[in-house]
């Protein structure tokens, strides 16, 4: 659903512009256009031993980012990250403008009031952001499929009354297990998608239950895209990113959740 939304979303603006480059590195997928402007997403591939990942090569360097668009619905998970990556640079401007986390004032424990007791449900670990709430008192507990994290019979059925907060991975818009997620949380928990993956695109977010966006501006292009071919995470990236936020309720944005 969200995927179809963002398809449709930027459509429009993905006329008359053309693409500048696609690296698709181990971790992360980058985007760039003809102005310079890039956009980041993880790479979701069948890690199989195969000497080819994408389902059907095409070289897309200087073709219109119209071209490209439609893979940000497509079934593959490959090429939705391609199709992810674009929508974040295509918007890349306007996330630019968005409200910076420089700080654990701006960050996510303090934007949605985690504290002692508070009870937090996460989806994708997040080592530092773990690290912070558990010091910060709160309850946590995290289901990550790649890392063996949780069960997830158990955390799907406590979402529905246990957490006061979810956090839930950007990386879920890839393989669609997003909407499940928020289909079962509680009408009360305060919900956020987190990562650089993440399109800060509130008004595709409107009649869902995420209160807060929490994503990543590239600023040295050049440093990110060497991270980016040469399989660097989230930590390499962060140097040469700038962390942004968009919060329900404290922002001149649409929000109806």
């Amino acid at each position: 659903m969200i995927a179809e939304r963002l398809c449709a979303a930027f459509q429009g603006p993905a006329e008359g512009r053309s693409i500048g480059g696609v690296t698709i590195g181990l971790a992360y997928t980058a985007v760039s256009l003809d102005d310079g402007s890039l956009g980041l997403c993880y790479t979701m591939i069948d890690r199989r031993a195969c000497c080819t990942q994408v389902r059907e090569f095409r070289d897309f360097d200087g073709l219109p980012a119209s071209d490209l668009i439609e893979y940000a619905r497509s079934d593959d998970p490959l090429e939705r990250s391609m199709g992810l990556a674009l929508v974040n640079a295509l918007n890349e401007e306007r996330a630019a403008r968005m409200p910076r986390d420089v700080g654990p004032q701006t960050g996510v424990i303090a934007q949605l009031g985690i504290g002692s007791g508070t009870r937090v449900a996460m989806v994708g670990y997040f080592p530092p952001v773990a690290a912070r709430i558990s010091a910060a008192g709160a309850e946590l507990s995290i289901l990550d499929r790649d890392r063996g994290l949780g069960d997830r019979t158990q955390f799907m059925n406590a979402l529905a009354a246990w957490p006061d907060v979810l956090i839930l991975t950007a990386t879920s818009l890839l393989d669609d297990s997003c909407t499940p997620f928020l289909q079962a949380v509680s009408d009360g928990a305060r919900v956020v998608l987190m990562g650089p993956s993440t399109p800060m695109v509130p008004e595709v977010y409107a009649d869902l239950p995420v209160h807060m966006l929490a994503g990543m501006v590239p600023l040295a292009r050049d440093k990110v895209l060497a991270v980016v071919r040469q399989g660097g995470g989230t930590p390499a990236l962060g140097p040469h990113s700038q962390k942004v936020f968009w919060l329900c309720g404290a922002a001149t944005e649409v929000c109806d959740a």
